[in-house]
This record gives C-alpha cells, structure tokens and sequence, in this order.
C-alpha cells in the first residue's frame, strides 16, 4: 500500500522525494488550492498592473548536504537563485532609528530565493509527485490500514503509513484521536503569528539597503522585494511584525495593521504614502518552542509527524525533518 503524506509544503515534500527515490509510493493530500504554504507568493493588481510579493518566507540557506543537494537541483531546473541584498540592522533610540549597513563580507552564508518568487520551490517539487490540492483532511481512520476522510465528505485509502506534515497547532487537532504521544507533542511546540504588510510605490523607496532587521518597533523585518532576481521593476516592500507585536494585535483587522506598520516604515525610511498596501495575517509563522527531535513515530498506528516544529524556524528545518523521517521509514 502507499504512504499518504498531509501536507504537500516543504516538510512532506522532502519526505515523499525520498521515499519515492527508493521506488515507494506516495500521494500527497493538501489543503491549499495550489503550493506554497509558508513560502506562499501574493499577488494583487496595483496602480502598476499585477504585482506579487514573497509575503511568507523571505529567504533560506542551505547547511546540511541533502538540503544542499536540492538546492544544485532546483537551481538547474530555474526555481531559485542566489541573492546577494544589502542588509541593515536598525533600532530604535526614544522616538529616533539608527541604522547600520553590514559589510558586505559578513555575509558569507549564500541566501537563497525561489524564482521567480517563493513558492516556485514548492511547485518545482510538488510537480514530482501526485498531489492533490484542496483537499482538507478532517481524520484518520483505521489502523493499519489508514483512510483519510476529507472535509468534503470524500475519503481516501487505504494507506500503509501516514505522514502528518502540517503546523503543530492543526497537527495536534488531527492526531489526537489516533495517537496521543504525537499530538501531545505538537500540542506542546509554539508557534508565533506574524502580520505581513505587502506594499507598493511610485519611485525607489531612499534607502541603500535590500533589507534589514529591525528592533525597538513593531516592525522585525522589511524588505525590497523587488530587489531578489527576477521580480521586475516595481517598487515592492514586504514588512513583517516581530512575534509580540502580532500577538498584541492579532485580533486586528488588516487594514488598521497595515496602516499601524506602514507609519513605522515611513518613519525609518522616509519614504511616501505606499500606492498600494495589503496585510495578511500569518497565524502561524515562526516556530518559538520545537520538539526538538527531526520527527515523532508511531508505531502502533503507523503515523509519523513532521515539520519545522520539530526542529526550529529555519527553511531548512522544515526539510531535515521530513528527509529524516523518510529514512527512518525506508530502515524500518
């Protein structure tokens, strides 16, 4: 029988091209309409036509030598490239931000972005494999031999093995009824919400920088979007909040977030009123409190749980976790 995945991100992407390396079989269930998850695009028409923003993860790295084997790979096939932005570390002091440029040196470690935006990754994997979007898993039957039943009313199966490969928060929701000891696990994992600001300007925004990290404000990231390869001309910005700040104003609506965030951007960069500015609310962006282990088994019921919940908020962690639980399968 085959091995269902939930979850076609990065996690249960990284799990199925192992095991479908070693001639296993693997469908993949998720609930987006299309791939991207955390490293979803937002696209929107603006006074400047349509214009897409990388609103989610900005960025990655690649460590380990299986990541960095899939990034040889993705890179041959155009999903990314390298990017080489000018960063700038900036606080603020009472009511004044100071800002420091990095040198260029100190930034030694290659950063990675999906062309041409972030999920391009995401669907250059996912073209793999058999996925089906828009399918909302709602519980795990049977032993096993597993079904999934989806939200729809239509079921799925039967599955030797199941990988949840979704946040922690809806990982401890779907596995509770099937295994404890994993649900409990990602009931105890944090994550942190974040607010996104997308935006859009006339001219270049004054600032000599790409991006920055940003302390003392509501704001902990900006950047120029428009600056990764491929992107086009636009002036396009992409704002996050920091982890408290958003828990603060969550419950916000988006237009107030994205006005709150915009002033604080203007007041550090001095730049105009955006001609275009939306918010999207991350619920859960960042992982806080990990597990700490790359994947949870269950081996009664044949259930596997991963993610970067288990391991920390890097890209990176998100495909450690899903390639050591597929080789832990394939030893089994």
């Amino acid at each position: 029988m085959a091995t269902a995945i939930i979850g076609a991100g990065l996690a249960g992407l990284s799990a199925a091209r192992a095991l479908k390396a070693a001639g296993r079989d693997v469908v993949l269930f998720d609930k987006g309409r299309g791939p991207g998850g955390r490293m979803s695009t937002r696209r929107a028409e603006t006074p400047f036509g349509q214009l897409r923003w990388d609103h989610g993860a900005q960025f990655f790295t690649a460590r380990t030598s299986s990541f960095q084997q899939a990034v040889v790979d993705l890179r041959a096939a155009g999903a990314l490239a390298e990017w080489t932005p000018r960063l700038a570390d900036i606080r603020r002091s009472g009511a004044n931000w100071t800002t420091g440029i990095r040198p260029v040196a100190a930034n030694s470690e290659p950063i990675y972005v999906g062309t041409p935006s972030m999920n391009a990754v995401i669907k250059a994997l996912a073209a793999e494999h058999e996925v089906e979007w828009g399918k909302r898993v709602a519980s795990i039957e049977g032993g096993r031999s597993k079904r999934l039943l989806f939200e729809d009313g239509s079921a799925a199966g039967p599955f030797d093995t199941a990988i949840c490969a979704v946040p922690a928060e809806q990982a401890a929701v779907l596995l509770e009824g099937v295994s404890g000891a994993l649900a409990g696990e990602a009931a105890r994992a944090v994550s942190a919400p974040c607010w996104a600001v997308m935006l859009a300007f006339e001219a270049p925004v004054p600032v000599s920088w790409d991006g920055a990290k940003v302390s003392g404000g509501g704001l902990a990231w900006v950047a120029r979007n428009s600056a990764k390869p491929d992107r086009g001309d636009a002036e396009a910005w992409v704002l996050h909040a920091s982890p408290d700040w958003s828990r603060v104003h969550v419950d916000q609506s988006a237009d107030e977030v994205a006005a709150r965030l915009v002033e604080e951007f203007r007041s550090i960069t001095g730049a105009p009123a955006p001609a275009f500015s939306a918010a999207h609310r991350w619920l859960y962006a960042k992982i806080e409190a990990a597990a700490e282990n790359p994947f949870g088994w269950d081996a009664d019921a044949r259930i596997a749980a991963v993610g970067d919940w288990r391991l920390g908020p890097r890209v990176e962690h998100a495909w450690t976790s899903g390639q050591a639980c597929a080789e832990f399968l394939l030893s089994a």
